[in-house]
């Protein structure tokens, strides 16, 4: 349950704790600041512990009476959505902190805290420069941050030895984090949006250690709050730099990558958001159930399976209706009789446009066959004569429909990226709502099997 901590309210019972709480407070600079959040860490992510409101002058407390010994993190909020930036504390009984900050970009300075907190906001002072330019406010191509990581790889190092304060556990913890700190960085320049990126393979030597299968073995790293982001980078572009991934092989080639099994199952329950359809994630997940070995795993098994029945096989299709190049008004149930293809897609959308040769293609394979192919555009509302421009300029075919931006239908279906494929039968009932794509050889079959 979620808890406001009060240090005024928490010091009037600290008599009745054995070990002594600790205390986190500072200033928070920012105007719109309203608020802080304290979080801990569950499996690598980060999980909301507390919250607090500024006071007038900008002044937050948190006591927590009895924390496990490890990472915590703060983030301003707005109205109780809390900022993206965080900043990493470490906590255990009787630690005193205090903190200035000054936005919510990660700029801030601590003015109290331990040995083992000073080399820890060391360590973040350090980084953030690098880190920084991996941002998407930044426009760092990998032709300058290849140079600046391998000029800042003997700093870490360096950084390394130093790391000797009394607390063993927390030697340990740190000198991890210098390591996962440097390899997140270094792998999300390969993965946010650039002018330019590098060819496949085009890395510098630092990047052949960190992308090598089983480059993962031990489960140390989730007690970072990142650590569940970084197995999930580390997955992706190891599997990319030594295989060729496709959706058909994308999660077992992903999960051959990481040696050991409680890191397999956190990579699989970050997965299961990109599964729209119950009996697609079944299928696919069937094969993998052993690595949900904490009761966390299973309860996100569970919620995930129940939230995916909604669109289960056989249940009614919602009901779209939309405007189609002259104006009239095509429904899911004025179709009703024909198998259903509906391409949920955009004009500005790159995959989409890729998809499309091979949408004609089988639009020419099942001419004369009971199957409405129905593309349902959500390029906004201004757009409209650029999607009928579009449309007519590269002469495509089945009903195409206009949806005016993410509609009704994107909204129950809980569609976040384009293109999505879905299937109905002739009674308009769900098939598949997470249908393969026409680039995909199982498609026909599939829209053949329902004639």
């Amino acid at each position: 349950m979620k808890k406001i901590f009060f240090l005024l309210a928490m010091l009037a019972g600290i008599q009745t704790t054995c070990a002594a709480p600790a205390m986190i407070s500072g200033k928070c600079g920012p105007e719109k600041a309203t608020g802080m959040k304290l979080y801990n860490v569950r499996e690598g992510k980060l999980v909301e512990f507390a919250s607090t409101a500024l006071d007038e002058q900008h002044n937050f407390a948190f006591a927590i009476p009895v924390p496990a010994a490890g990472y915590y993190y703060l983030a301003m909020s707005v109205d109780d959505k809390a900022s993206r930036n965080y900043i990493r504390v470490y906590l255990q009984p009787g630690e005193q902190l205090e903190l200035d900050i000054r936005d919510d970009r990660g700029d801030y300075a601590l003015l109290k805290g331990n040995a083992e907190n000073q080399l820890l906001y060391s360590w973040q002072q350090m980084i953030t420069p690098l880190k920084n330019k991996t941002s998407l406010n930044d426009t760092t191509t990998y032709r300058a941050f290849f140079p600046a990581l391998d000029a800042f790889l003997p700093s870490a190092a360096a950084f390394k030895k130093t790391i000797r304060t009394k607390n063993a556990v927390f030697n340990s913890l740190l000198t991890m984090t210098v390591d996962a700190d440097l390899e997140l960085t270094a792998m999300s320049i390969l993965l946010v949006p650039r002018s330019a990126l590098p060819p496949k393979g085009y890395y510098p030597g630092y990047y052949k250690g960190i992308l090598q299968p089983g480059r993962y073995c031990a489960a140390d790293i989730l007690a970072l709050g990142e650590g569940s982001d970084l197995i999930q980078r580390y997955a992706l572009l190891s599997s990319i730099a030594h295989d060729s991934m496709m959706l058909s092989n994308r999660v077992q080639l992903s999960v051959s990558r990481i040696c050991n099994d409680t890191l397999k199952g956190v990579w699989l329950i970050n997965d299961f958001k990109s599964y729209k359809s119950l009996e697609k994630f079944d299928e696919v997940f069937a094969a993998y159930q052993q690595y949900l070995v904490t009761p966390n795993m299973q309860k996100v098994l569970f919620d995930t399976r129940k939230a995916l029945s909604t669109f289960k096989k056989g249940t009614a299709g919602y009901n779209f209706a939309y405007p189609d190049m002259t104006g009239d008004t095509v429904s899911l149930r004025s179709l009703k009789g024909k198998v259903v293809l509906v391409d949920m897609w955009a004009t500005w959308c790159g995959p989409c446009k890729k998809e499309l040769p091979y949408l004609q293609e089988l639009e020419a394979a099942m001419e004369g066959k009971n199957v409405a192919f129905v593309s349902i555009s959500v390029d906004e509302a201004k757009d409209k004569e650029k999607w009928k421009n579009f449309v007519k300029d590269k002469q495509l075919g089945g009903i195409q429909l206009f949806a005016s931006g993410w509609s009704d239908m994107a909204k129950f279906y809980g569609v976040t990226g384009i293109p999505r494929f879905m299937v109905f039968d002739k009674q308009g009932n769900i098939v598949s709502v997470d249908a393969p794509r026409p680039s995909m050889p199982e498609l026909k079959p599939l829209l053949e099997s329902l004639l």
